[in-house]
């Protein structure tokens, strides 16, 4: 129950106090305490809000704990009328309105998680809707990878470094590596010329073709130096860094592994193996050189073994064909025969045909003052070829080209031309590709033929296999007549071809 107290003071006021029975339980009233720290005005404790919250909060402000349960130190109060302007500028909400403090912080948190869960899994569901559920994904079909694959799709990787004035080995290396059965003999027969150190020139050339399709510029760099030192082995005329004849570089290096023949066929049978020169497999062939005396008529014959023929620029003989019939011709020589004699004639032919028959143009020449000159004569670089032997004659097929680039002899590029290997001999689409050291762009057969005809220097020719006819043959046998009537060289020489393939 609640008692009213009356107090005599300068104003006889009365100060309604409101003291709590302990033997009267009022659980909505609230709380009275009668100690000097609450100031609270009288009449905001009758109307206001409950104040227990409020003076709680206030104490954790004001005081500050220590641990060892020591006393308290209580802040400076503040001014009454501090706490009266903050209360009417801030109406701060009350206790029950505000939201616990666990949910303020977990459940925002929690959201933006399944938020972001479900944003990836919108992101990927266009990919799954294009194929229905219940049919399973088509796997995309797997495309064996072969080399005419990875021609096309490596082509800028088929070229050679010129990191100082390399072109005339990079060209002579394109060359080769168009002669795919050439290659392969050399890769395949590891095991044998392995076993001697004088083989550097062939581990080389079997390290340059594993790595033609590499893209490691550096490696390929490494390999050429590694080449060019093997070959200055044998011939030190090519240890400088200035620019050499391609033919003379190409003439030494098919020499170096042809005369490492021999060594190895000895050395093959302790391995249980046996050694067959790539060389003299593919590109040697004999020649064999006649001469008979104007007089006596006596004769002499010599035979040679050769891996390139030389043909002279002849005014009037503008084919490769007719160069090699001119080559072929009998010529007058001077020499003393034992009869007295000093003129004689002698001509030259083919004992066996090559595989592939390597043909030099010499467009370098002195002249009568000893001064090294280019011939810039035009040829027409004949596609097909038909070679005669005493054992038969043969078809030839272009299918590489070594050009020198430049005015002069002393100063100027060589760049190679070759067919793809995998197009075969006979193709529609004619591809061929130049290379220009670093630069592999694809051309054609019939493109190279007619840019080349004055800067071609080395020609290589395939041999077809039997069965196939070249171009050449098969005019000269629908117009014999008139072929023969014209020039009966062709004619003589598809003759020969004929009886050869029976």
């Amino acid at each position: 129950m609640f008692r009213l107290f009356s107090c005599s003071g300068k104003k006889s006021t009365a100060v309604i106090q409101l003291v709590a029975d302990e033997s009267v339980g009022a659980t909505d009233a609230p709380a009275v305490t009668k100690k000097k720290e609450d100031t609270t005005p009288w009449i905001k404790r009758l109307f206001g809000r409950p104040l227990k919250k409020k003076n709680q909060d206030r104490k954790e402000k004001q005081s500050v704990t220590t641990s060892d349960d020591k006393t308290t130190k209580k802040t400076v109060k503040k001014p009454r009328w501090w706490h009266f302007w903050k209360k009417r500028c801030k109406v701060a909400p009350s206790p029950e309105e505000q939201p616990p403090k666990e949910e303020c912080h977990s459940t925002p948190q929690h959201d933006k998680v399944v938020e972001l869960k479900d944003q990836s899994q919108k992101e990927e569901r266009p990919k799954d809707d294009s194929v229905p559920r219940d049919q399973p994904k088509k796997k995309k079909k797997e495309v064996p990878v072969t080399n005419k694959t990875l021609r096309q799709q490596q082509l800028h990787c088929l070229g050679f470094p010129n990191p100082a004035q390399f072109c005339y080995i990079n060209s002579c290396l394109q060359s080769l590596l168009t002669l795919e059965d050439f290659v392969r003999d050399i890769s395949q027969q590891e095991q044998v010329w392995s076993l001697i150190p004088e083989a550097a020139i062939m581990r080389s050339l079997a390290d340059i073709s594993g790595s033609h399709f590499s893209a490691d510029v550096r490696h390929k760099t490494r390999l050429l130096y590694t080449f060019k030192k093997a070959v200055s082995l044998w011939n030190p005329e090519f240890e400088d860094l200035h620019q050499k004849d391609a033919h003379e570089f190409l003439t030494s290096v098919l020499q170096q592994v042809s005369c490492l023949g021999l060594q190895l066929q000895v050395l093959a049978p302790s391995i249980d193996r046996t050694y067959s020169c790539p060389v003299e497999d593919h590109l040697v062939f004999k020649m064999l050189n006649t001469r008979k005396c104007k007089s006596c008529h006596a004769e002499s014959s010599r035979e040679e073994d050769f891996t390139n023929l030389s043909l002279h620029l002849v005014p009037g003989a503008d084919t490769v064909q007719r160069l090699l019939e001119g080559y072929l011709m009998e010529t007058e020589l001077e020499y003393t025969c034992e009869c007295g004699a000093t003129v004689s004639g002698q001509h030259s032919s083919f004992t066996n045909l090559p595989r592939v028959l390597v043909l030099h143009l010499k467009r370098f020449r002195f002249t009568p003052t000893l001064q090294l000159m280019k011939d810039h004569n035009p040829v027409v670089l004949s596609r097909e070829l038909v070679v005669p032997s005493n054992q038969g004659g043969g078809c030839y097929s272009l299918v590489s080209t070594i050009s020198h680039i430049g005015a002069t002899a002393t100063r100027g590029h060589y760049i190679c031309d070759g067919v793809d290997p995998d197009v075969g001999q006979i193709d529609p689409t004619d591809r061929w590709f130049t290379y220009n050291d670093a630069a592999v762009t694809e051309t054609s057969g019939a493109s190279v033929c007619d840019r080349r005809r004055r800067t071609a220097y080395i020609l290589f020719y395939r041999r077809q296999v039997r069965g196939e006819l070249c171009h050449m043959c098969t005019e000269v046998r629908h117009h014999g007549d008139d072929v023969a009537e014209r020039d009966s060289a062709p004619t003589l020489l598809f003759f020969t071809l004929h009886t050869n393939y029976g």
